[in-house]
């Protein structure tokens, strides 16, 4: 059986957040039409959702980089001791 990975560590979440975002400010009106106070709600809440989103996607990318040097540090380790 799969082992299903807790949300809050599911890599995928801000990815799909993002793509979620990108259909509701398909929904919004323009910033040149007025506004009621919900659509400028909702507006503020996606923007924050897209800012979190970039910072979490910022984070998985700068951990994949760190795992990667970790890799080649290991394997370059791990090829010295051989020798």
């Amino acid at each position: 059986m799969f082992h299903k990975t807790p949300a809050a560590h599911d890599p995928h979440l801000p990815l799909d957040a993002l793509e979620r975002g990108c259909d509701d400010s398909a929904q919004l009106c323009s910033l040149g039409e007025p506004m009621t106070e919900a659509q400028l709600q909702l507006r503020a809440e996606l923007i924050a959702k897209i800012l979190e989103t970039r910072t979490k996607l910022r984070m998985i990318r700068d951990k994949a980089e760190e795992l990667q040097l970790a890799l080649e540090r290991f394997t370059a380790t791990r090829g010295t001791r051989r020798a």
